[in-house]
């Protein structure tokens, strides 16, 4: 199974497996999209999430405050349905 992504507001859609993150399928799919560490702490990758779920492997990486903000560690997440996803600079 796969999920739609859509980031906002580059308006850039792709696909993610059911195995992979939403970093790594961004990356696949030949978008330029900031990361760096991989570990869910230089917060390059974090984005809003819009609409749709996401879950994580444990420990759970996100904090009440993130929570709250809806914050989304893409390099750490995995889609539990279709997102938008919203990130300032990632450009189309």
């Amino acid at each position: 199974m796969s999920f739609l992504i859509t980031i906002l507001p580059a308006q850039l859609s792709f696909r993610v497996q059911d195995s992979e993150t939403i970093l790594s399928a961004a990356l696949r799919a030949g978008i330029d999209f900031p990361h760096r560490c991989r570990q869910g702490v230089c917060t390059s990758c974090v984005c809003k999430l819009k609409s749709g779920e996401v879950r994580y492997n444990e420990p759970q990486p996100l904090s009440d405050v993130d929570k709250q903000q809806q914050f989304t560690y893409c390099c750490l997440a995995y889609p539990a349905s279709d997102l938008v996803l919203h990130h300032p600079f990632i450009i189309g």
